[in-house]
């Protein structure tokens, strides 16, 4: 049984288009590449084609995502409106960043992923943050 991952951020921030924008921006000032598929590597997009495309798709639609290579992992990242507010989620990750703890356990290093997230989100306030192993 494998576990899925997930960290979610709610900010303090209005979901609009030049708001996801700025944080995809965010994305790629910290060396982080963005695409439309994670299968194609000439699928690049820049901030205002990832915001345009997180925008475009319904809610219910799995395309409403942008795959990101960083350093040695990789992820999906979703923007969605809560209550008009912006709310940052990644998760599906593909080459995990793992640990090992000092009480000797192996496993996901979410603090690792958390960071990463904190410093997209530098320029804003952070209302909430969730993670989530299921």
């Amino acid at each position: 049984m494998s576990i899925s991952y997930s960290i979610s951020i709610i900010l303090n921030l209005e979901h609009t288009k030049k708001n996801i924008e700025h944080i995809f921006q965010q994305c790629i000032e910290n060396n982080m590449y963005l695409y439309a598929d994670p299968f194609d590597k000439l699928s690049e997009l820049d901030s205002a084609n990832a915001a345009v495309r997180i925008l475009t798709f319904e809610l219910e639609d799995d395309e409403r995502n942008i795959f990101v290579r960083f350093q040695d992992t990789d992820f999906f990242m979703w923007i969605y409106n809560k209550n008009n507010l912006i709310n940052l989620s990644i998760g599906a990750f593909g080459i995990l960043w793992r640990k090992e703890f000092m009480s000797g356990y192996y496993g996901f290093d979410f603090a690792r992923y958390i960071r990463v997230l904190l410093r997209v989100c530098s320029d804003f306030t952070i209302l909430s943050l969730e993670t989530d192993a299921i």
